[in-house]
């Protein structure tokens, strides 16, 4: 089982990654400074949209920071901030939103990278953890 199932259910991926986490130490497989290293290796790591939109030259340093500071005062997603902008059209969001979430590292992969956790050991947990999120819901 992988950790794309976490945006299913209307949530995020962020918040469901670090309920994840919080599940981990729960359950005694991982300490809070653990989860904080994985989670800061995963920021570190992991490309952000806009990044990838000014590497892709589908939109220019510039642009990159007009719809930063745009995002801020509408408090709204970079993407739609940036198709609001019409900097981004639809088709290339939804190319850099699929290329995103497919190099995107998860975190409990980085958790069996750093050897804090065996492969079978997180992914039992990541089944035994959508198993209980499953019954909550029903």
């Amino acid at each position: 089982m992988t950790e794309e199932k976490q945006a299913k259910g209307g949530e995020t991926a962020a918040v469901i990654k670090r309920r994840f986490g919080e599940y981990l130490i729960e359950k005694g497989l991982i300490t809070e400074d653990q989860l904080e290293d994985a989670l800061a290796i995963q920021s570190a790591i992991n490309h952000r949209l806009g990044t990838m939109a000014t590497m892709e030259d589908i939109i220019t340093v510039a642009e990159l920071y007009d719809i930063l500071d745009r995002q801020h005062m509408l408090d709204k997603p970079f993407g739609e901030t940036a198709k609001l902008l019409k900097l981004i059209k639809d088709k290339q969001l939804t190319e850099l939103l699929r290329r995103q979430q497919r190099e995107k590292m998860k975190v409990g992969e980085i958790l069996v990278g750093l050897l804090y956790l065996q492969k079978l050991e997180m992914e039992t947990a990541l089944d035994d953890f959508f198993r209980e999120q499953r019954n909550k819901h029903e």
